[in-house]
């Protein structure tokens, strides 16, 4: 079964706040106000949700969590202030451990931690509580190691390159290396390559290894980066398939990121379908050739898609060029 990745991951991110928080307060603990602080958390800092003024990233997250505590507060009363203050407080820590804020030596971290922990926050101290945190931090930064690195293969890997002149835009092909007999052609092996049930199968894996990539990127707070990649037309005709092939990044953070590309003539056939999966959520760029009969008209019918892949040269790119400045797409001259 394909597995959502980036549920997965934050799943476990998830795991980890509760595990630290609880380990942070121990006694004064209060599951409620650690899973709401948690899910705002998650918000912000996976999903960059919320207002995004602030020069620093871990600031916006901050500021996230404090309308959260407001929040609380009014729905809780007064009563409850000095907790919510304090677990406000110990994300600070956190911004450290989740790579938002460079973390100096890990034991003097965690000694400072520990120091604050009794200074300012007025807790109890407790035996070998240096250890423990500096097991669970060790324990959460391998998880991130082993998850990031668990999906390399020696036979498959993603070719990204950036779009000239395009901001944040990434073509990606997924490249092969299998021996193959000297039987076959060049030729017949891409087209088995990149056709049929081959070709979906494919998707699956380029699908799989890109939404790691995504990952990577928002766990180093880029949210900007989108990649282009193909999409198997046959899918449409596979509804479990399709819906496997999907699952993979079935994420609001990751659809965000990942654009399939296809033809228009496919979007022709299959419009509702692709008109319904842009609303879960999935993003689509449309690649015109040179059957496209490009009017004004014709154009904003495909507003929306965020990109239109053209012809380099031929009367195509010519004629898009000359009403590209009257449309909302952004136009990518790739082939």
């Amino acid at each position: 079964m394909v597995t959502n990745l980036m549920e997965t991951y934050k799943k476990y991110v998830g795991v980890f706040l509760k595990d630290f928080t609880k380990m942070f307060f121990e006694d004064e603990y209060v599951e409620e106000f650690s899973t709401e602080y948690i899910e705002a958390y998650i918000d912000s800092r996976y999903y960059n949700m919320g207002e995004k003024k602030e020069r620093y990233f871990y600031t916006t997250v901050f500021a996230s969590l404090m309308a959260r505590r407001e929040s609380l507060k009014r729905e809780y009363g007064k009563k409850y202030t000095p907790i919510l203050d304090k677990i406000l407080n110990m994300y600070q820590f956190v911004f450290y451990v989740d790579g938002l804020r460079n973390m100096p030596d890990m034991e003097e971290f965690v000694t400072l931690l520990c120091t604050k922990r009794l200074e300012n926050f007025g807790l109890s101290e407790t035996k070998n509580l240096n250890k423990k945190f500096i097991r669970l931090i060790k324990g959460f930064f391998q998880f991130k190691e082993n998850f990031l690195n668990s999906f390399q293969s020696e036979n498959f890997a993603l070719n990204i390159q950036k779009y000239p002149l395009i901001d944040n835009a990434y073509k990606v092909e997924l490249e092969y290396d299998f021996e193959f007999s000297y039987v076959y052609s060049k030729k017949i092996i891409e087209e088995v390559y990149n056709t049929g049930i081959v070709n979906e199968d494919k998707n699956i894996i380029a699908y799989t290894l890109l939404t790691v990539e995504c990952i990577r990127d928002i766990n180093n707070c880029n949210f900007d980066k989108k990649y282009l990649i193909s999409f198997a037309n046959t899918l449409f005709k596979k509804k479990n398939k399709l819906n496997q092939s999907l699952r993979i990044f079935y994420n609001v953070a990751i659809q965000d990121k990942i654009i399939l590309k296809i033809q228009y003539e496919d979007f022709v056939i299959y419009k509702e379908e692709i008109c319904a999966l842009i609303g879960d959520g999935f993003r689509f760029a449309i690649i015109l050739d040179e059957s496209f009969k490009v009017n004004l008209l014709e154009l904003r019918k495909l507003d929306i898609f965020e990109y239109i892949l053209v012809p380099k040269e031929g009367k195509t790119a010519e004629k898009v060029q000359e009403l590209e400045k009257r449309i909302n797409n952004i136009v990518i001259y790739d082939f």
